[in-house]
């Protein structure tokens, strides 16, 4: 009894300990004006294509600060406002060569390259320093496996629509917030508070972002790059 006693107080007291270094890092890095950190970009759920059916790999990433972002080319909703975001993004920190976007299409079983290319021609995005990504098989396992990673990784959730739904829309299938998330030079996904996990451009109680502006935590982002 005693035993066991001893036992669940030195379990209780190295959580108390690791609580307060916790406490003290966040807390310190609160002061420095550092973002929160709330998780890592591991690995690739798949094997990645871009609109030209390049392969690419997330760790070729590494070392520059990178915005995510989800669509996919059939969305009559958010998907073409976010990419347009994205785009006044890369006009005002593209010349940096830390700095990187990736949108990945939540719908690989129908994103093919081909139709990422037509998409992204017709309205000008892209380039070598903003992805768009599909898995190489196009296959519903590949899709549910890109939609998992993206859950777990960024919190970024997708939903398909019920079948009624989509029969009378067929091109509106899912349903997910038109968010962006971003990562750091070492691969941490970084947030904008310890609340609020999505930078949202298109809030609906707000005009423009919330919680605050993209861009100066880009700017914060960069600057930590460059000192490393």
């Amino acid at each position: 009894m005693t035993t066991t006693i001893i036992v669940i107080l030195a379990i209780a007291l190295l959580g108390i300990v690791v609580w307060w270094n916790y406490y003290i890092k966040i807390t310190n890095d609160a002061a420095k004006g550092r973002l929160p950190k709330q998780g890592r970009v591991e690995t690739d759920p798949t094997a990645w294509v871009d609109q030209n059916g390049k392969p690419r790999k997330l760790e070729d990433l590494t070392g520059k600060v990178v915005v995510w972002s989800y669509v996919y080319t059939t969305c009559p909703m958010g998907c073409l406002g976010i990419a347009e975001e994205m785009a006044k993004l890369q006009q005002e920190f593209g010349s940096n060569p830390k700095f990187q976007l990736v949108s990945i299409s939540l719908y690989p079983e129908h994103d093919r390259p081909d139709m990422l290319k037509g998409w992204t021609d017709s309205a000008k995005f892209g380039g070598e320093n903003w992805w768009f990504l599909t898995s190489a098989g196009g296959q519903e396992k590949d899709g549910n496996a890109v939609r998992r990673w993206m859950e777990k990784t960024f919190g970024i959730w997708a939903r398909k629509k019920d079948a009624a739904q989509i029969a009378k829309n067929p091109a509106d299938v899912w349903d997910h917030p038109l968010v962006m998330v971003m990562s750091d030079h070492k691969e941490n996904v970084i947030t904008p508070t310890f609340n609020d996990r999505f930078w949202h451009p298109y809030h609906q109680a707000f005009q423009g972002w919330y919680p605050r502006n993209i861009r100066e935590d880009i700017k914060k982002l960069l600057e930590e790059a460059d000192q490393k």
